[in-house]
């Protein structure tokens, strides 16, 4: 569970999915934050300490995690971000080679109120496995000393006027920066002997080795043995695919025949030349134009200062605050306790079983590697077995049905998705029922389809042979009387305007 315990009170954060205080990054590649503002603010000069753990469950790539004081300029109704003045940042950070973590101090001079970051020299670095790790900063302000600790065992400590850069009190002399080293000025204390001459006897191209004629080839030498023989205890893999990997060769180790005397063909051996001297140069000797090593002349400083209790001159703590940034997933921060109780904070220390966060963490790992494992397998195995469905299918027409009734089966989970695919092998098994088993549903579903149509073709065809019997007589019919006597009592318009048309 995730808990601010502030000297004011105490801040909760909100729950998660799975029912636990803790705040998890959800999403790489940007910045997070969470402030509190306290109820009233208060002075850092009677000492502190934070702590807090943090976990980078799918490792750290680049990110980081900062716990700050938030000064009381910081309270001025903006959003959090990185420009946000703060009293102390403390947290891991990480990326690339560069790793540490860090203690970063603000502090204002009570000379001309100029606020410097003060960092912390050769800071410890962050654990970089994936296990839960508890990072602690106890700031003394009665000795001016602090201790940084990760699981529990102090990683870095000392005085914060000695261990912090710049250091919080200036120097009282410093280089004067408007002092520049004189043209004539000789900085080199020797110098090569101008009256040295090279001997006549000097030989600059002798070798530096020669051949040992004195040398003799050893007894037990075995000329025609080879310094280096196939591994007889090599095996050929059983994974060796010689299609795709070659043919299998055993390495090669050295011969143990000649571990006596030596094998192989035999040369004479180099030694050191002793006429051998190497490019000539003239002796050192010392320049009496020499007039030390040249610095600049020490002025006083104008920003010194000697602030015996610096920690009264960083500002009031008004928020507390998380930022977070991570180009990688998984970042996780718990039991967060800011106090100025030491006690408080090492007590709660000693609550965590770190080698037991460890351990449980490696379990769950394992377990995770193990189940993808096994779902790698599973999935190579449907594959392969699908594979071994195309190729029974064959190509063409029965092989695309099989291929799509195999990717229907395919989305159905559990026992009924494997039920219904054992037709489907059987039909990939045997083409021709597959053939057979289409044209009879093809004829079915055509003969489904067509036969509305078939009877009302029957229908009307019947009544056109009705109608041509009809109109084979010319005998006058009563329909025809009653048409003609229509015609006849017509209006004449009509007929003009029809005629007209």
């Amino acid at each position: 569970m995730i808990i601010i315990i502030i000297i004011i009170g105490i801040v909760e954060l909100s729950k998660d999915e799975s029912g636990e205080k803790t705040m998890k990054v959800p999403e790489k590649a940007r910045h997070y934050g969470y402030s509190k503002q306290l109820k009233e603010p208060f002075d850092p000069k009677d000492g502190f300490a934070i702590q807090f753990e943090a976990a980078q469950t799918e490792g750290l790539d680049c990110g980081g995690a900062y716990l700050k004081y938030l000064t009381e300029d910081a309270n001025s109704g903006k959003e959090l971000d990185g420009s946000s003045p703060y009293v102390l940042m403390f947290g891991p950070d990480k990326c690339g080679s560069n790793n540490k973590v860090h203690v970063i101090f603000k502090h204002k001079s009570p000379k001309d109120g100029e606020v410097e970051e003060k960092h912390l020299k050769n800071p410890p670095k962050m654990p970089t496995d994936k296990a839960p790790h508890m990072y602690t900063l106890l700031v003394n302000t009665k000795d001016h000393t602090y201790e940084v600790k990760i699981d529990g065992k102090v990683e870095k400590s000392g005085s914060v006027f000695e261990d912090f850069e710049p250091p919080f009190n200036p120097p009282k002399m410093i280089d004067d920066p408007d002092d520049k080293k004189p043209e004539d000025w000789v900085d080199e204390e020797k110098i090569p002997d101008p009256n040295a001459k090279k001997p006549d006897d000097w030989d600059e191209d002798a070798p530096e080795e020669i051949l040992d004629e004195e040398a003799t080839k050893p007894e037990g030498w075995l000329d025609d043995e080879p310094e280096e023989i196939e591994d007889p205890e090599a095996d050929e893999p059983e994974d060796w695919d010689e299609e795709e990997d070659g043919e299998w060769e055993a390495p090669m180790i050295s011969n143990p025949a000649c571990e006596a005397a030596g094998c192989g063909e035999w040369e004479q051996p180099m030694k050191p030349n002793p006429d051998y001297k190497g490019p000539w140069s003239a002796p050192m000797i010392d320049n009496f134009l020499y007039k030390g090593e040249w610095a600049p002349k020490q002025i006083e400083n104008p920003k010194y200062y000697n602030d015996p209790a610096p920690f009264t001159n960083v500002g009031k703590i008004s928020s507390v605050a998380l930022e977070i940034w991570t180009m990688s997933n998984g970042l996780t921060l718990d039991n967060i306790l800011i106090s100025k109780e030491f006690d408080l904070v090492e007590e709660a220390a000693k609550e965590f079983d770190f080698e037991a966060k460890k351990e449980a963490k490696e379990a769950a790992l394992k377990i995770a590697e193990e189940k993808a494992t096994k779902e790698a397998e599973i999935a190579a195995e449907k594959a392969a077995k699908e594979e071994e469905r195309k190729e029974a299918a064959g190509e063409g027409f029965p092989g695309k049905v099989t291929a799509m009734m195999y990717k229907v089966t395919g989305k159905i989970p559990g026992k009924a998705g494997e039920i219904l695919a054992k037709p489907v092998d059987f039909m990939a098994a045997n083409v021709a029922a597959l053939y057979a088993f289409l044209v009879m549903n093809l004829v079915a579903l055509i003969y489904f389809v067509a036969s509305p149509f078939l009877s009302a073709k029957k229908k009307t065809s019947a009544k056109k042979e009705k109608v041509g019997e009809a109109k084979k007589t010319d005998e006058v019919k009563p329909d025809d009387e009653a048409e003609e006597e229509e015609e006849k009592q017509a209006p004449k318009s009509t007929k003009k305007n029809n005629t007209k048309k």
